[in-house]
């Protein structure tokens, strides 16, 4: 469901001036208000990390709101068959939002099990079923009167049974969800339409209206109902608007669609980040944070913020030269014994080795030789002289940075190789496109008519489109449930998070997004090079087949090339990065380790807190 601009003519030659200024002005809100919303939420959740946390959200939610949705946004999932048309699901604007409000619903509920989250979900699935079936057979004045009267019935009812079946604290919080569920349906079935052959469309400022009042009606609830900060409350509201948006507009206003169009893919979310779906969200998030500053604030500012995060190694080295450079001897030595200390606290950590008895004893474990334990005694020993001179200094200085050197080799050894790594992803993106590439090839040639008939076929394209979806979604599952690819597997890898355990679904989500970039290139461009290469022939232009031959040889080679660039700067950022992290392993603080040597609980749920020492891992 896209925000849409509307512009109506009169007699096909006037405008009306109050039409073409609302289109002007939606036009301009849905292009910059998307990113507006974005960049001031992340900006909240990096400054006020606790309170981000409260609400549900933490910065790793926002990485994926944004630029893992943008990604995301290329794929669509094929699900349902309708009516001659086939039903998909867009991964960045709908995919993504859903499964985002699944996990903040579970959070805000406050329980441990799932089973109170499902029974919320089926008792919205049960209205939506209701609402729709009056939908499909009221006339339209009766259903505008039942789809209300049915959400109004839907928290009644949950109303008496909810406190039966869970204690009254846990059961208002899953009452109001319902309520500001059953609210956002009708609002958003009132203010959007079905447009035939385009979609479904909201008008400025018409779309506003429900994610506004649900955003603030949940940060009002946390704090008079539920007795919490109002910060609680503003993931349940993204929850809600994003959930009622998609089953009051995609759910509610799709069957006119389907009357007289036929062999259509139809995508739930298919605007990306343009769709209502995945704005409103994001709306509710930012009415509900500006009515908590303006009108209910929270806490005083947390002290994990207050306080500092300590210097890194490279930056206490920077500290000393500095200090080196202004003749201060001392505070040189201080910050050159705190850049070693800091290195060999994370490469203890990296191996997982537990804290040294004693801080000279720091190296003891790592494999490293037996003079380097020597030469770090000395070091931590140089922090006692009471007045160091200038060239001590330096000397401490030039040794400290060899400390820090060291740690971030043996840091490396411990993750995987840019060239496994490399083959890993080669070897992923065969498996994924080895199928896709036969149904390819054989549409080709069992489809009939020209060209563009195959092209914009509903085969082909749900061939297409399928194939992009469903290759995200295999590296998503692959990562969250096992840890390990098909690639990764065959070459000893695997996908940890910071603490050795397996990655969450939304680190999966976020580390995973941008191969959506390859993988749409291939679909998009490769699968009709392929077509045009493997039916220039039977063309009824046969002879001027060679133009077809060299235009689906343009497309492969281009899409030859995404595929390349991508490996090639993940590859760059693999061996330039001290812990080989990629651009979706720094979004979601992953690792891809060495499953060879010492590499202890790789894919756990939960990692050991100390293995033994052991001999060097493999490079």
């Amino acid at each position: 469901m896209g925000l849409s601009r509307r512009l109506e003519a009169d007699d096909g030659n006037m405008v009306d001036p109050w039409v073409l200024t609302n289109d002007v002005i939606g036009g301009i809100g849905g292009t910059i208000l998307t990113p507006l919303l974005w960049i001031g939420l992340f900006l909240w959740a990096w400054s006020r990390p606790a309170h981000a946390l409260a609400s549900g959200f933490g910065r790793m939610a926002f990485w994926l709101l944004l630029p893992g949705a943008a990604l995301s946004s290329l794929a669509d999932v094929p699900f349902l068959p309708w009516g001659g048309n086939v039903l998909a699901i867009n991964v960045g604007g709908a995919l993504i939002p859903i499964a985002l409000t699944l996990v903040l619903l579970h959070r805000g509920l406050g329980v441990a099990k799932w089973g109170l989250t499902a029974t919320v979900v089926l008792i919205i699935a049960a209205e939506i079923a209701l609402q729709f079936l009056f939908v499909v057979i009221a006339a339209p004045f009766w259903a505008g009167v039942l789809v209300p009267a049915t959400a109004g019935g839907t928290v009644a009812v949950a109303a008496v049974a909810l406190p039966r079946w869970v204690a009254r604290p846990t059961a208002l919080r899953a009452l109001t969800f319902v309520a500001l569920v059953s609210a956002a349906i009708p609002l958003t079935y009132f203010t959007s339409q079905s447009v035939a052959t385009v979609g479904i469309e909201s008008v400025f400022p018409y779309y506003l209206i429900g994610p506004v009042v649900v955003g603030v009606a949940a940060a009002w609830t946390a704090v008079a109902v539920w007795g919490i900060p109002a910060y609680g409350g503003l993931g349940v509201g993204y929850g809600a608007a994003t959930l009622g948006t998609l089953l009051g507009a995609d759910v509610l206003r799709q069957p006119p669609l389907y009357v007289g169009v036929s062999g259509e893919l139809l995508a739930v979310g298919g605007a990306g980040l343009q769709d209502l779906v995945y704005f409103s969200g994001l709306l509710a998030l930012g009415a509900g944070l500006l009515f908590t500053l303006i009108g209910f604030r929270g806490p005083p500012r947390d002290s994990s913020v207050t306080i500092p995060a300590p210097p890194s190694p490279e930056q206490s080295l920077r500290f000393a030269a500095a200090r080196l450079s202004r003749g201060d001897a001392a505070g040189a030595v201080r910050d050159s014994v705190s850049a070693s200390q800091a290195a060999t606290d994370r490469v203890r950590s990296i191996y997982q080795l537990p804290p040294p008895t004693q801080s000279a004893a720091a190296w003891e474990g790592l494999p490293v030789a037996p003079y380097v334990a020597n030469d770090y005694r000395n070091l931590i020993e140089s922090a006692t002289e009471p007045s160091p001179s200038p060239r001590e200094a330096f000397r401490t200085l030039s040794m400290a940075t060899q400390f820090v050197q060291l740690g971030r080799d043996l840091a490396r050894l411990r993750f995987a190789a840019p060239g496994r790594r490399a083959w890993a992803a080669v070897l992923d993106l065969l498996v994924v496109t080895a199928p896709a590439l036969a149904l390819w090839i054989c549409l080709a040639f069992t489809q009939t008519g020209g060209l563009t008939a195959i092209l914009t076929g509903l085969p082909f394209n749900l061939a297409v489109f399928g194939y992009v979806g469903y290759a995200l979604l295999y590296y998503v599952v692959f990562d969250a449930l096992f840890g390990v690819t098909v690639g990764k597997w065959l070459f000893h890898l695997a996908v940890t998070d910071r603490a050795y355990a397996r990655p969450t679904w939304l680190q999966s989500f976020v580390r995973e997004a941008p191969k959506a970039v390859p993988v749409y290139a291939i679909g998009e461009l490769g699968a009709p090079g392929l077509l045009f290469l493997l039916r220039a022939s039977s063309s009824s232009l046969s002879a001027f087949g060679i133009e077809y031959v060299f235009t689906g040889a343009v497309l492969i080679g281009f899409a030859a090339l995404v595929v390349a660039a991508a490996l090639a700067l993940g590859g760059v950022q693999v061996t330039r990065d001290s812990e080989r992290q990629r651009l979706g392993d720094r979004w979601a603080s992953t690792r891809v380790v060495d499953r060879r040597g010492t590499t202890p609980a790789w894919g756990a749920t939960r990692a050991p807190s100390a293995v033994p020492p052991g001999p060097a891992p493999p490079g």
